[in-house]
């Protein structure tokens, strides 16, 4: 009796465990509260390892997206997977990386993505128009979260072969790269470039109150645009060593 008792647990355990396996992302999803302004199409495989063939946010198509979980993460009670995304974006936008969730919070790990640096001017209040050429990449090697940004940030963010348009003639700031972390709960981006046209040095900080902190300097270079060179009277006079300085503060 007993034999045939745990014959029939055994037969119910393997049941539910193939059942919770192989159940479909879409019927899960169909399940799940609705979410005001996202959107998921062509679904295909399982929670644990499956595609979407098109996530649009806020009228916004972020392209394709594949996930696999790291089911050994399960044991450190955690849920991990590895994910690549952003095929057929209408941003270009790509990356790639492992995201996941854990007692403390949301996480991510070598994380990377790819970004024209001018779909980012679609964000950017600019009173002249600007045009930028090149990658934004960011790259999250340990990011942790905490209300209301980060508790753990440790990234770049590099401008690869950078170069701005505008109406007063084009500068080539090259490569620009900015170490990101996170102090105390506020952001803290650090960033230097240099090239023939100008070389600049900066740091910014946001706060938890969501203040804003700019402060650096750049100075112009041998290539820098004479009709440029000729709007910097606007923003005073350099330092002794023909540097001008950029201080700002706000709130966003």
């Amino acid at each position: 009796m007993k034999y045939k008792l745990l014959v029939s647990f055994s037969f119910v355990v393997v049941l539910v465990a193939s059942l919770i396996a192989h159940v479909p992302i879409s019927w899960v999803w169909q399940q799940m509260p609705q979410v005001r302004g996202l959107t998921l199409s062509g679904l295909d495989g399982t929670p644990w390892q499956g595609s979407a063939a098109q996530i649009v946010w806020q009228g916004q198509n972020f392209g394709r997206v594949q996930w696999q979980m790291d089911i050994a993460a399960l044991l450190s009670a955690q849920a991990a997977f590895d994910v690549r995304f952003g095929q057929g974006s209408d941003l270009n936008l790509i990356g790639r990386g492992r995201v996941g969730y854990r007692a403390e919070g949301p996480f991510a790990e070598n994380l990377l993505v790819s970004l024209p640096a001018q779909q980012a001017m679609a964000y950017a209040r600019v009173p002249v128009p600007i045009s930028l050429a090149g990658n934004l990449e960011l790259t999250v090697r340990d990011y942790q979260y905490q209300a209301p940004f980060c508790d753990t940030l440790n990234g770049t963010l590099a401008w690869t072969s950078g170069g701005i348009t505008t109406p007063m003639g084009a500068l080539n700031p090259g490569s620009a790269l900015a170490d990101l972390s996170c102090a105390q709960g506020k952001v803290v981006a650090s960033a230097n470039q240099s090239s023939p046209d100008v070389s600049s040095q900066w740091q910014a900080e946001l706060t938890p109150s969501r203040q804003y902190v700019l402060n650096g300097w750049f100075k112009p270079g041998a290539a820098f645009p004479a009709q440029l060179g000729q709007q910097l009277k606007w923003l005073g006079n350099p330092d002794p060593k023909g540097r001008y300085q950029l201080n700002y503060r706000g709130r966003l």
